[in-house]
């Protein structure tokens, strides 16, 4: 497990906290991605990514209670979110090619989706979880995007992707950057 330290780059509600610059081995650790799996660590709970050699790293820390009032705790938040994840992973092959993180509108609430193309949005169907008032200070994706994944990640390269005015940021360049 990664210091302690590393969980205090967590924004309020969901900010992935980034491994070191990926080694030469971190492409093959996230090819052998195994699961994702909802885990108290340090207190807080955290989506964290599993590789096949059970090595784990937190991608997403559950700290804010925003959503608490309406039966979303971060408990429940990591439970639901770690559960969709694993539900997209499997339904791509167990692999995380070609699938991609951006954020926009559903229901006048502004969440982060999946999608499997740079020409796709968000709709009811992929929503991973609502942003909170800290995760989204704009409402330019690329700008929420960055600021979400603003660590180790966007310096191995730059995965945030734009596509007619939207912004992906690859899950496979980020679950690599986690090892």
């Amino acid at each position: 497990m990664k210091p302690f330290a590393r969980l205090a780059l967590a924004a309020l509600c969901a900010m992935p906290v980034v491994g070191a610059i990926a080694s030469p081995g971190a492409a093959q650790e996230a090819k052998n991605l195994s699961t994702f799996r909802c885990q108290q660590i340090g207190g807080y709970f955290a989506t964290v990514a599993v590789n096949s050699n059970g090595r784990s790293a937190p991608m997403i820390v559950w700290r804010s209670q925003e959503f608490s009032d309406s039966g979303y705790t971060p408990q429940r938040r990591c439970a639901d979110v770690t559960s969709r994840l694993n539900s997209v992973f499997q339904a791509n092959g167990r692999s995380l090619r070609n699938l991609f993180l951006t954020v926009g509108p559903v229901n006048r609430h502004v969440v982060m989706c999946h999608v499997n193309s740079t020409r796709s949005g968000c709709n009811s169907n992929n929503v991973l979880f609502t942003l909170s008032q800290t995760n989204r200070p704009s409402s330019n994706s690329r700008a929420i995007l960055e600021n979400l994944f603003n660590t180790r990640v966007l310096s191995t390269g730059n995965p945030v992707q734009e596509s007619g005015g939207q912004a992906y940021v690859s899950l496979e360049a980020v679950v690599e950057g986690l090892f």
